[in-house]
């Protein structure tokens, strides 16, 4: 498993106009992307996101996200960089996905 984080000094608005545009340009099935969690924090947002590995993500940045990104304004610069952690622990009950 390959486990990132990404804090984002951005008005929590920005993630959500990202969020609604990835999941307009990307299937259903999430490949690779095993959990998705954001948050507001004091200074923006935080994304934490765990793949079943570093070449899924590279793959979704690689073909998916600049289709998302061309379908909104130019939010300025390059994005935040991924922090990689090493992740301790996983466990999922759902089995079906949940999308607030």
């Amino acid at each position: 498993m390959y486990s990132v984080a990404y804090e984002v000094s951005a008005p929590v608005q920005a993630y959500d106009a990202l969020h609604a545009a990835v999941t307009e340009v990307t299937d259903s099935t999430g490949e690779g992307l095993l959990v998705h969690l954001a948050r507001p924090t004091a200074a923006g947002f935080e994304i934490i996101e765990v793949w079943e590995s570093k070449e899924h993500l590279e793959r979704f940045f690689r073909d998916t996200f600049p289709k998302a990104v061309a379908k909104l304004p130019d939010m300025g610069g390059a994005g935040p960089q991924p922090k990689e952690f090493e992740l301790r622990g996983f466990l999922v009950y759902a089995t079906q996905p949940v999308v607030i």
